[in-house]
């Protein structure tokens, strides 16, 4: 009885061609997917691009410097990880940036007074962060992933 062969070794992920069409078309629907969600709110709309695009171009920047060291990945999975995990740092980091912005929607202070939030009010904040953040971050890198890479057949010996 044959049985099928082993493969050997997995090819590295390779860009969908032509890569100067679907490269940016993978960045606009991950990018975008999350404004379209919000056509009432113009400020919430705005945040979530800036949020998406600063994600995106961390994550780009980390991934092309793990294709410079250590080649071309070999699983979709590790562009996700990397959209995630800086979209983790991104989602962690967004209460003590953005403020003002939190307090003029969340609180019945006014926009200019955020002198009496203390740190904690503001640490307070990360949980519902990273809840909205995350589920945000991975559906975009997968959204990337799956529409900007393609994976070559497997490599069989004989």
């Amino acid at each position: 009885m044959v049985e099928a062969p082993i493969p050997i070794r997995i090819p590295p992920l390779r860009w969908r061609a032509p890569a100067l069409l679907w490269i940016p078309a993978a960045l606009a629907l991950s990018i975008g997917w999350p404004a379209a969600l919000l056509p009432t709110s113009p400020e919430l709309r705005q945040l979530a691009l800036v949020g998406d695009a600063v994600v995106f171009a961390l994550a780009m920047t980390g991934l092309w410097l793990r294709w410079m060291i250590r080649g071309a990945p070999r699983a979709r999975r590790v562009i996700v990880r990397h959209v995630v995990v800086w979209g983790a740092i991104v989602s962690a980091a967004a209460p003590f940036v953005l403020t003002s912005g939190i307090v003029s929607v969340a609180s019945p202070l006014p926009a200019g007074d955020v002198s009496s939030l203390s740190f904690s009010t503001i640490a307070s904040l990360v949980p519902l962060s990273l809840l909205l953040g995350l589920p945000t971050v991975l559906v975009s890198g997968s959204i990337f992933a799956l529409v900007a890479l393609t994976h070559p057949g497997r490599v069989f010996e004989r």
